[in-house]
């Protein structure tokens, strides 16, 4: 104890407590320093640089940089706040969503119990704290069990649903027909007061990394899954990502402004669930700055195939019309399913307008000197990313993160782009992605992005403004297995970017397909671009 006594001193004479994080980090001292934070507060609320808190028997600044130390070694503490609110019960408050310890207050193992729950990877602290609120659901659910195992051997059956009913985190949110209302899930982003959380968003060049954003919407898109179809009885729900629709950026992003995203359940159907995400920024309230739209499919947990879940109850008019919206889109991906396929002559169908560029991509090929100069061949963008998928990419069921797959896949769909246009892409939109099959840790996977449509701008005149021109790419996650001597598609990616084209700079080329299959892929992209 006594260096613990010399680092209150420290603290409370103004000193950081990030300069001690390391002599804190030892593990009696950890333990030794949460007893002592426990208390004022539950360890994983403190956030930004030590400021005023209080806490018995310590100074104001001792307290708050007592608070803080947790940060350095608990996947709990986090620069951000999770809230969650529903129609049909109380939200749940920051320091609950932030801490490790059970709902009753903070244990003196609390430090060490964080400890060993620690999600060991380069995972943002938002996607962090977001598990750590589903690893405890897990674990409450996981007591409430063995609650009700034992009342199980001295009561019916049906007390003992009723003790796991009690026993479960939270108020009982079905509603009388077994439904459940629209709940919110929010993250907020102090990027005004935290300097650690916003370097860690930050890009290059001063804006905001998207790729890291992608890591944290698929994360909390899966906290709001989990919280519809908990249902506090039964087994834990499994969930898994199918697709992500768009994600499309209505303003730009302001590193230096806070954030706030929320997610909400917006469609159900037998065994998916469609989600929306909305990212919100003070300077363009209240319009969303970016939306994202989300599917999961809930599967049994034995035989890991679709399974039934909680359906949704809209309340509200524009919950409603959201949801009539969904359905369409559900009933016309049905129809299609259910469509008979065509011979091979319609599946070959190019469009005329293809066929040309076909066409123009061979005079290139065979007469490269005498062919137009405005045009470079599709596969002449590529570029590509193999590596091992190691166990710190991992989500909370073991196989890798998808939010992981999206940055790498986001980041090497910039690059290209970078290396295409010649000048610093501006994000617009994820297009689409699908989740063929999951990745597992020690894959081998090859990523390989393709410029596939841009739109070929010539430079304007000098002394005039830039020309904004949009370039699609894709990328496609492709498992290797070198002893099988196969490979397969996991994934797949499309985003948008923006290039701006300099007056007296470099034109924009134009992407030439070289065959059937490119040239299908070049004319859906550029028709979704234009429609």
């Amino acid at each position: 104890m006594s260096r613990v006594a010399g680092l209150l001193l420290r603290a409370a004479s103004g000193e950081t407590c990030a300069a001690y994080a390391a002599v804190a980090a030892q593990g009696a001292l950890v333990a030794a320093v949460a007893r002592r934070a426990s208390l004022g507060e539950t360890l994983g609320v403190g956030v930004g640089a030590c400021g005023p808190g209080t806490a018995a028997g310590l100074a104001p600044t001792a307290a708050a940089c007592l608070l803080q130390l947790p940060r350095y070694f608990s996947s709990s503490s986090t620069a951000s706040s999770t809230s969650s609110s529903s129609s049909s019960s109380s939200g749940r408050s920051d320091s609950s969503a932030g801490s490790a310890s059970s709902p009753s207050g903070p244990s003196p193992t609390t430090a060490t119990d964080a400890r060993e729950e620690l999600f060991v990877g380069g995972y943002t602290p938002i996607t962090k704290k977001l598990w750590m609120e589903r690893r405890r659901a897990a674990q409450q659910h996981s007591a409430a069990a063995a609650a009700a195992a034992s009342e199980a051997s001295a009561t019916t059956t049906g007390a003992a649903d009723k003790a796991v009913r009690e026993a479960s985190a939270g108020p009982p949110t079905l509603l009388p027909d077994g439904r459940r209302a629209p709940q919110d899930i929010s993250v907020v982003y102090n990027f005004s007061t935290d300097k650690a959380l916003l370097d860690m968003y930050r890009n290059p060049w001063g804006h905001m990394r998207v790729g890291r954003l992608l890591e944290d919407l698929d994360s909390l898109a899966g906290n709001v899954a989990f919280q519809h179809c908990y249902t506090g009885s039964g087994g834990l729900p499994l969930l898994v990502t199918a697709a992500v629709d768009e994600i499309a950026l209505a303003h730009p992003l302001l590193l230096a402004r806070d954030v706030v995203v929320r997610g909400q359940v917006v469609w159900t159907g037998r065994s998916t669930l469609d989600i929306r995400m909305q990212l919100f920024q003070a300077q363009h309230e209240p319009a969303p700055s970016l939306e994202a739209l989300f599917s999961f499919v809930h599967l049994d947990p034995a035989t890991r195939k679709a399974a039934p879940l909680v359906q949704l109850a809209p309340q509200t008019p524009e919950q409603q019309a959201v949801f009539a919206e969904r359905q369409a889109v559900a009933d016309a991906r049905k129809a299609a399913r259910q469509k008979p396929q065509g011979g091979a002559a319609e599946v070959q169908a190019v469009p005329q307008e293809a066929r040309e560029w076909i066409r123009d991509a061979r005079k290139l090929q065979e007469l490269p000197a005498l062919a137009a100069a405005d045009g470079v061949l599709m596969p002449a963008t590529r570029q590509h990313n193999t590596f091992i998928c190691q166990p710190q990419q991992r989500n909370t069921h073991g196989r890798v993160f998808g939010g992981f797959l999206m940055r790498r896949a986001y980041e090497l769909g910039f690059a290209t782009t970078y290396m295409f246009g010649g000048s610093r892409p501006v994000f617009l939109k994820v297009d689409e992605i699908t989740f063929s099959r999951p990745v597992d840790v020690g894959d081998l996977l090859r990523l390989t992005s393709t410029v596939v449509w841009a739109e070929g701008t010539a430079p304007p005149p000098p002394g005039s403004e830039p020309r904004k021109a949009r370039v699609v790419v894709e990328v496609e996650a492709r498992v290797t297995k070198p002893e099988a001597v196969e490979s397969f598609v996991t994934n797949t990616f499309v985003f948008v970017f923006q290039l701006l084209v300099q007056p007296g700079g470099r034109p924009l080329r134009r992407v030439l397909p070289t065959c059937d299959e490119e040239a299908l892929r070049s004319w859906r992209a550029g028709r979704e671009l234009t429609a």
